[in-house]
């Protein structure tokens, strides 16, 4: 998964560095051709140092250095990503035009997605078992997306009107969004749970990744039973937005129930609890819409 990640990052580099030209944020900064083109080639340097380890002449020279590289990478590509998030602003982009601020942090959001979506699977130790690794592989993998819902929202954060159910201002959505990543990181704590050494740890991690889950599904839940048009800093959304900010982490979290139960094999009333709180969240989206 890095490899694949960097490689992506890489091919983005290379769009920048080919289509390079001014782009102004506005109220922001200015960024001529030349910045443009040494941001393109940045990420081209950082999704290499990420993909190519994985050619075996490169990895003689050391497994850790490797190693250290590739995470190095990863999180200087999050660190781009964030940073362009909370500069968040509409683009005027030469030869093209005006970009809305959805756009230009939805672009910045799938950076920060390759990013930590890398770094996570860097520190993940496949299970032996081949069924839990593919469960744990895909709930990790969902984790990463509910951190990038989470910077999304947070890049998107400004005066909120949903079309009469809820007017907020900027710090509202800024926590919505925190709290989505903080959610997303306890997911991916909880996956790599095996690295605990006593019983009552790993138990204590199993019961935490419920209630993350279930927290997870609510927050998703929340914005369906609100879905209509929305008003964001004077710009007018339509309702597939706010569906879409909601349809994600209302499944994401039943996914991830149900992946951590499985994975967790629990027996008994840990097991029945595990299938009836994914049930529930799935049982519960349609009533969410239909409200």
């Amino acid at each position: 998964m890095p490899y694949l990640m960097g490689l992506l990052a890489a091919f983005e580099g290379v769009a920048l560095i080919v289509l390079a030209r001014r782009v102004e944020l506005m109220d922001v900064m200015v960024m001529d051709r030349t910045i443009v083109m040494v941001l393109g080639l940045a990420l081209f340097a950082l999704g290499m140092a990420l993909f190519v380890p994985v050619f075996p002449q490169l990895r003689r020279t050391g497994e850790r250095p490797m190693w250290r590289m590739q995470v190095g990478a990863a999180v200087a590509v999050i660190a781009i990503s964030l940073l362009f998030l909370a500069m968040a602003a509409p683009a005027i982009v030469e030869g093209i035009g005006t970009m809305d601020k959805r756009y230009s942090v939805l672009a910045t959001a799938q950076l920060f997605f390759l990013g930590i979506t890398a770094l996570v699977f860097l520190f993940y130790e496949a299970a032996k078992d081949r069924h839990k690794a593919w469960l744990e592989w895909v709930g990790i993998l969902a984790s990463c997306l509910v951190m990038t819902e989470g910077v999304v929202i947070f890049g998107l954060r400004g005066d909120l009107n949903v079309h009469g159910q809820l007017e907020a201002g900027p710090a509202f959505m800024a926590v919505i969004g925190i709290a989505l990543v903080a959610l997303g990181v306890i997911e991916v704590v909880v996956f790599n749970r095996r690295r605990e050494g006593t019983g009552k740890a790993i138990e204590l991690l199993d019961w935490s990744g419920v209630a993350v889950s279930v927290a997870i599904g609510a927050l998703g839940l929340y914005a369906l039973t609100l879905v209509t048009s929305m008003t964001l800093d004077g710009v007018i959304y339509d309702y597939y937005w706010l569906l879409a900010a909601g349809l994600i982490p209302g499944l994401l979290g039943p996914l991830l129930d149900y992946t951590q139960t499985m994975v967790a094999d629990r027996e008994g009333p840990n097991m029945d609890a595990g299938v009836i709180t994914t049930i529930g969240l799935l049982i519960a989206i349609p009533i969410a819409l239909i409200l």
